[in-house]
């Protein structure tokens, strides 16, 4: 014998040694756990307190599944020295439930018939998962219309012996059941689907979690599981058309770009991270002295990988009360992932993304430029000297062209926005993992996002580790520490921003739509070319502007069992740190704001908000009659923060902001610093009376340091009622009806929000006090303003009725609610009195209300039909807001809504048509105003009220907030494929298209004109465009309208429906996978389309995104994103 096969054969002998010891070791610690005396004495318990005990003692593990027995059932037991085997029987008595133990676990499942046909039955084994690959514990898998049955253990496997071509029913709470039907394949791998519908489903509320079937107030909840998270950079993307009431406007496709969302048409709301209120914006570091577009438009919480994100929770009425300051505006909670029970989990997801830009604004080309040029050249010419059309004097034919036949036909055309804006990339790697058993969980992430912007100069890269570590110590004791650190590094671009009537602070996008086509990039003389005053757009590739944001957060909490399953108190700790630096350097050679000069700006910012927060809660069932649940506590709140700025002129182009100290100056330093801190008490109470009536309060006590002492703290109330009608004993009849809740809450809330003290504060003065012939300087300090001691919270009453439902066997389910929002006591900077030290001051005034109603749909419509299955969502929002008191002395225009007013109201005269050239399509009603508004290109203004005159009494009101927003999304699935579309989208919203000011006469008749856009081919004139739709020269013209409303020939219909998100996927189970399966439990393969279509009646420039506050802007381009990747489960 080789002694190779010798020492091979000794090794496997070793190894069958080494089973034989563990397999003899395990049967006798099953044995002896078996044989162990348990005693129990207890009298109106629970039966999952008796397993509990029944588990501390013997170290063993008890399954269930909580749709077989009802393990709150009330329960009396004393057993004395009983075995296991004694102690369990006597537990289940009267369950029609039995036990099977296994090694170390404890099986309670249903009482098993006898297999009427032992002969062909056959042993299939198999493993239930989740969606994200994790094994299911507990879950029941029974042979349909038998009692033959089991569950899964705690790596989520199960045995059980049935015919060939039986239907095995699967289920879990919380998950959709699931019937495969067995046939030749042995072993098995089962996937639920978590049921979304499910009325048990854990709601996270203020201060707690509670059954959806007992919230009493107005929640949208948002599962990021199901939203593709291929191109989203922050949690707002997601949330665009997923909740009702919710209304997420993109503002800048930028990489990182913000989202704006309100709730019910109010501001910001309040953010709460595992119980930790979290900053909104994103912090941003200034460019101080020196001049710069302000461009940056990016979102907040970019720090949070939203692959981390749980769930999220919109509170949108009286639920928010008991957050207070700020909570007027509403709160969106977010739970992060953590650790589970089980065994260890890795899932890995890569996924790359090419962006594209949206069809933009189209310059005109060299030729079209030219003529165009020309031909509005001589309009103006005309219009000037009162010739024809525009007055009685005949044309003199002594116009001079500004540009001629041979010049335009030998003109090359640049493409500036070649130059400015192109193909993008996003690069997203996500790996996680998680496990842990009863006393330790974890969950560890690691994220990698790089978006390659589609303008010049823009991009986002970003690195975040978050940890989420659970240790139950004691029974009584369990420490949770979060850690989430982060560092972003941006590239800051200059595309967006600036005044387009401007030519010396605009950014690149702006430009390149001004820049005359003719001109080339550069001169003869090897520079580039100027045009005006502006940067020419190829060299503003050149701006280098770079910001690095770094951030940790971190959430210490201790969970204290004071009294188990009654009593029990939370310690917290949060703090969030987060702080930037940005670096930007103009080179000597590059002109911007109308010189050649090096220029540089070095700026740091920092802010940091802290939590402390101590909770007491109580929970206690009462029979059969009353549930308590009681949560009172009290918090510290601090957010501070500082930032130092240089600026820098004259520096070496090669050093540029490494060294400052080499500029030659001049220097300008700046430094702040901050600090504000809030108080809070509060307590919630809700209590749950037969399952029928629920009532839930809250109050919530704040302080905060930017009032005087007797106006520092208020209260803030709230009481909310809900009724389960349909637990009701006379709505048994109604069998398709599984549930009817009404509700109804009333809550106020307050706002602290000028951002600024209301006593008095002093700042330096602007100029500087020379003395001794200027050796000697003073640095003079002026008052900011005076105490303002009357200064109180705005306030805020919220009011909401509404209903849950669920139907036909919960194959329809959703909610309705209508809502009233009164606002008092506005707090804000009203003009000051004449003489006075400030122009403005501080005021607490006026009254305003929002009103409107949201809903939510879901529907099964098909469910495993063929395995076949189809869902759908549907969100609807509507919401006003109107004046009933105005800011003491308010000028209204005499057209202006007294009683009710919108506060989005746009007042308008109405364009209906052009002026034609010979003046016959112009009605009598037009020959009221000044002779300017008679001339033919000038707009038509509607007669209203058709009294044949134009007076105030024809201005339109235009309400500009959307009749209605909608959220739409079909999930289909087939086996192992899956298909999710989702849109979203929003109507009745009247809308300034600033993209027409890029079609302008009054432009394209000066000498050397900037460009237009081909819109300007639909602008009036009367050599060869008779029939234009946009006004001709003659708007150039100031017209005194009556009451001096504008004229809306650039206001538009913005509806939009956007499709936002198509993602189609392939689901790969272990078992498919051969030996590979034993390391991989499922891989998913997928792609999507991110706002692949939007359908709309807008011109130009996007309906949704920002435009610029009511200037003419070139905005970022809406762009689409086509993702490939893959997620993998380990």
């Amino acid at each position: 014998m080789k002694l190779s096969d010798s020492i091979k054969k000794r090794s496997n002998n070793y190894l069958k040694g080494v089973f034989l010891f563990l397999f003899l070791f395990s049967v006798s610690t099953a044995i002896q756990a078996q044989n162990q005396k348990i005693t129990i004495s207890q009298k109106q318990t629970t039966i999952l307190s008796v397993f509990e005990e029944i588990e501390k003692q013997t170290n063993m593990k008890i399954a269930y599944n909580e749709k077989a027995i009802d393990v709150n059932k009330s329960i009396s037991i004393d057993v004395t020295k009983k075995t296991l085997p004694e102690t369990l029987s006597a537990v289940l008595k009267g369950t029609n439930m039995t036990f099977k133990i296994q090694g170390k676990q404890i099986m309670i499942v249903p009482i098993m018939t006898a297999n009427s046909d032992e002969n062909i039955a056959r042993k299939y084994s198999g493993t239930v998962i989740d969606e994200n690959g994790l094994s299911i514990i507990g879950a029941n898998i029974v042979q349909k219309g038998t009692t033959n049955g089991t569950i899964t253990d705690t790596e989520g496997k199960f045995s059980l012996s049935v015919p060939i071509g039986s239907i095995l029913t699967v289920s879990y709470i919380g998950y959709i059941t699931q019937e495969i039907k067995v046939d030749n394949h042995t072993n098995l791998q089962i996937t639920l689907v978590e049921d979304a519908k499910s009325l048990s489903e854990v709601v996270v509320v203020g201060y707690g979690i509670m059954n959806r079937k007992n919230v009493t107030t107005a929640i949208s909840t948002v599962k990021p599981e199901n939203i593709s998270k291929a191109a989203v950079s922050n949690v707002s993307q997601m949330l665009m058309g997923r909740a009702a009431g919710l209304t997420a406007n993109l503002q800048s496709p930028q990489p990182g770009g913000d989202v704006s969302l309100s709730i019910r048409g109010s501001g910001t709301p309040v953010f709460v991270i595992d119980g930790v209120m979290m900053p909104s914006g994103s912090l941003e570091v200034g460019t101080g002295h020196t001049e710069m577009m302000q461009s940056i438009r990016r979102g907040g919480l970019a720090g949070l990988n939203p692959s981390d994100i749980e769930s999220i929770e919109i509170l949108k009425d009286a639920s928010a009360a008991i957050y207070g300051i700020g909570a007027a505006n509403g709160v969106v909670l977010i739970t992060t992932k953590n650790g589970s029970e089980g065994k260890l989990n890795i899932t890995f997801e890569s996924n790359w993304s090419a962006v594209k830009n949206y069809p933009y604004l189209k310059p005109l080309n060299s030729q079209d430029y030219m003529n165009m040029a020309n031909v509005f050249n001589k309009e103006n010419y005309l219009l000037v000297n009162n010739m024809y059309p525009y007055g009685p004097n005949t044309y003199d034919n002594k116009w001079t062209p500004s540009f001629y036949p041979h010049q335009i036909e030998a003109a090359q055309t640049t493409n500036w926005l070649d130059y400015v804006i192109k193909n993008g990339s996003i690069s997203n790697q996500n790996i996680s993992i998680s496990g842990g058993n009863k006393t330790f969980k974890y969950y560890l992430s690691g994220n990698y996002y790089n978006h390659n912007g589609t303008v010049i100069n823009s991009g986002m890269e970003r690195l975040a580790l978050r940890t989420n570590i659970s240790a139950q110590l004691f029974p009584f004791l369990r420490l949770t520490t979060i850690v989430n650190l982060n560092q972003n590094n941006y590239t800051n671009s200059s595309a967006e921003g600036g005044n387009t009537w401007s030519d010396v602070l605009v950014g690149s996008l702006q430009n390149a739509l001004a820049y005359p086509p003719l001109l080339p990039i550069k001169g003869n003389d090897g520079k580039y070319t100027i045009f005006q005053n502006r940067s020419n757009p190829a060299d503003m590739a050149r701006m280098n502007d770079r910001t690095q944001t770094d951030g940790y957060y971190v959430n210490f909490a201790a969970d204290v069992d004071i009294i188990k399953d009654m009593l029990s108190a939370r310690l917290m700790y949060g703090s969030n740190k987060e702080n930037g630096n940005r670096d930007f350097y103009l080179p000597s050679d590059f002109y911007f704001f109308s010189m050649y000069k090096s220029r540089g700006h070095l700026g740091y910012t920092e802010r940091r908000n802290e939590t402390v927060e101590t909770t007491v809660s109580f929970k206690k069932q009462f029979g059969k009659w009353a549930k308590v649940d009681v949560v009172a506590g009290m918090g510290r709140y601090l957010n501070k923060g500082q930032s130092l700025d240089v600026d820098y002129e004259n520096a070496n182009d090669v050093i540029a902001g490494d060294n400052v100290s080499t500029a030659n100056g001049p220097f300008y330093p700046e430094s702040g610093r901050y600090a504000n801190e809030r108080r809070s008490q509060f307590v919630r109470a809700s209590v749950d009376l037969l399952d029928n009536y629920v009532i839930t309060s809250t109050l919530r006590r704040d302080g905060t340091d930017k009032f005087f002492p007797d106006k520092k703290y208020a209260l803030f109330p709230s009481v909310s009622i809900a009724w389960k009608l349909s637990n009701e004993s006379f709505m048994k009849n109604f069998k398709w009806l599984e549930m009817f809740k009404l509700r109804a809450s009333y809550g106020q809330t307050g706002l602290d929000n000028l951002g600024s003290s209301m006593y008095s504060t002093y700042t330096r003065a602007d100029q500087y006090v020379k003395f001794s012939e200027n050796t000697v300087t003073y640095i003079p300090f002026r008052l900011n303003g005076p105490d303002y001691p009357n200064i109180t919270w705005e306030k805020t009453i919220m009011k909401d009725i509404g209903v849950d439902f669920a139907l036909f066997n919960n194959r329809v389910w959703g909610s309705f609610d209508w809502f009233r929002n009164d606002v008092t006591d506005l707090l804000r900077n009203s003009n000051a009195p004449l003489l006075s030290m400030t122009p403005t001051i501080p005021m607490n005034y006026g009254h305003y209300y929002r009103r409107g109603w949201d809903a939510t749909l879901n529907s099964i419509n098909i469910e495993n039909k063929g395995e076949f299955s189809w869902r759908s969502l549907l969100t609807l929002s509507h919401y006003n807001a109107f004046w009933i008191e105005r800011e003491p002395e308010y000028y209204y225009q005499e057209y202006q809504i007294r009683n009710n007013e919108p506060m989005s109201a746009y007042y308008s005269y109405q364009q209906d048509g052009i002026i034609n050239i010979d003046k016959s399509n112009m009605p009598e009603s037009q020959r009221s105003l000044p002779a300017e508004a008679q001339q033919p290109g000038f707009p038509i203004i509607k007669d209203k009220n058709n009294d044949g005159q134009i007076t105030v009494d024809d201005v339109y009101m235009e309400n500009i907030i959307p009749d209605i927003t909608i959220g739409l999304g079909n999930t289909f699935s087939y086996k192992n494929f899956d298909l999710d579309i989702f849109l979203y989208g929003q109507f009745g919203q009247m809308r300034s298209n600033y993209a027409l000011n890029w079609a302008s006469a009054g432009q394209l008749y000066m000498d050397n004109p900037r460009n237009n856009t081909d819109l300007s081919f639909n602008l009036w004139n009367s050599q060869t465009n008779p029939n234009g739709t946009l006004p001709g020269i003659a708007i150039l013209k100031t017209v005194p309208m009556p009451g001096n409303a504008g004229i809306n020939y650039i206001v538009q219909d913005a509806s939009f429906v956007r499709i936002r998100d198509i993602t189609f996927g392939y689901n790969i189970m272990g078992n498919s996978l051969g030996n590979f399966g034993r390391y991989i439990r499922n891989i998913r393969l997928f792609v999507n389309v991110q706002n692949p279509f939007t359908f709309t009646k807008f011109t130009g420039f996007d309906p949704e995104i920002y435009q610029g506050n009511g200037t003419s802007m070139a905005e970022h381009p809406m762009t689409r994103t086509f993702s490939t990747g893959a997620k993998i489960n380990f």
